[in-house]
């Protein structure tokens, strides 16, 4: 499973996949960045870590979405 993480910097938000140092999708704000990156994740599986300002992980999503226990009933 590929890591990556979404990070706010300066005044945009970027995913990386971790350990590269490579902005792969930046946006102007977070639902922003979280929408473009449901749209990049759906032929990837994938865990995607949220930071806040803080540099601490707010949320985390797995992706393809059916692999997240919290999204699914079962």
């Amino acid at each position: 499973m590929e890591i990556y993480h979404i990070t706010h910097e300066d005044d945009r938000w970027v995913l990386r996949e971790e350990g590269d140092q490579r902005a792969l999708l930046e946006a102007g704000n977070r639902q922003d960045i979280l929408d473009e990156t449901r749209d990049y994740m759906k032929l990837r599986t994938a865990l995607v870590n949220v930071h806040g300002g803080d540099g601490s992980i707010e949320e985390e999503h797995r992706y393809p979405q059916e692999q997240n226990p919290l999204e699914t009933r079962g």
